[in-house]
């Protein structure tokens, strides 16, 4: 039993380094040289999105590594919803439940920030989409509210799913799937402990299938017109594609064959 149990150990950590390395699509961490301090717009392809993208800046004040980060500063007169986008490439071969995207990003969301104030990412069927072309999002408010969907309406306006204060004063990463037809939001602490999740049977997002370009959204948004300022950092942006670990399954098939014939 015990060579058996061994041997089961191994093959299951073998399959793990045999599956498929993930695709890299897009990432950042906002550092030089693709960034420079200043507002993000025109650099490394993102481009002003709702509201001119105001409130936002490429900052060293604070970030999660490196120097840099991207603020959203709310604090001051300006407090309306805003964003900046850029533009991704459908990938070749399209989207599958065996082959999903993943679009994930740190986020700190300031503990003084108003109860009222959102900050999120979004993930948009067209190239040029703003934040009104939601296709799935999820958005974290100064109380610690976390409000997801499948409509720009739902971060915004959608009953609150979950709230935590861990989500305040902490960095987590924000995560986003989409397995061409269905998708999934989640929130994992810095342990990478999940700490929310919900899952979609629709998701439109079919550009990402390849059928053209798509987009993501990193922004900024309010719930009421009272208690929205807010202050809050996004980093380390990740999108990519993530091929399921059949090098497990195919080799714990073997064993059940090696084992069937062990026992006849």
């Amino acid at each position: 039993m015990m060579r058996i149990g061994t041997m089961t150990a191994c093959a299951v950590a073998l399959g793990v380094g045999c599956a498929a390395h993930a695709q890299t699509v897009y990432s950042t961490g906002f550092e030089t040289p693709n960034f420079n301090l200043g507002s993000a717009n025109g650099q490394d392809g993102w481009l002003n999105g709702s509201n001119t993208g105001q409130g936002q800046s490429v900052s060293g004040n604070f970030a999660r590594t490196g120097e840099q980060s991207l603020e959203w500063d709310l604090t001051g007169t300006f407090q309306s919803f805003a964003s900046v986008r850029r533009a991704m490439a459908g990938q070749n071969g399209g989207i599958s439940a065996s082959t999903p995207l993943e679009i994930s990003v740190w986020m700190f969301v300031t503990g003084n920030s108003g109860a009222n104030r959102l900050f999120g990412i979004y993930a948009m069927n067209g190239s040029t989409s703003t934040l009104g072309g939601t296709s799935l999002g999820l958005t974290i408010g100064g109380d610690g509210v976390v409000r997801t969907g499948t409509t720009w309406g739902s971060t915004y306006q959608g009953g609150g799913l979950f709230q935590s204060s861990a989500l305040l004063d902490n960095w987590v990463q924000v995560r986003l799937t989409y397995d061409g037809v269905g998708g999934s939001a989640a929130i994992l602490d810095s342990g990478m402990n999940e700490l929310f999740s919900t899952s979609f049977g629709s998701v439109s997002l079919a550009n990402a299938n390849g059928g053209g370009e798509w987009g993501v959204n990193l922004g900024t948004d309010w719930f009421a017109t009272t208690d929205r300022e807010g202050l809050a950092y996004m980093d380390d942006l990740m999108i990519r594609v993530i091929p399921a670990p059949t090098g497990v399954l195919a080799l714990g098939a073997g064993l059940a064959l090696v084992g069937g014939r062990r026992r006849r």
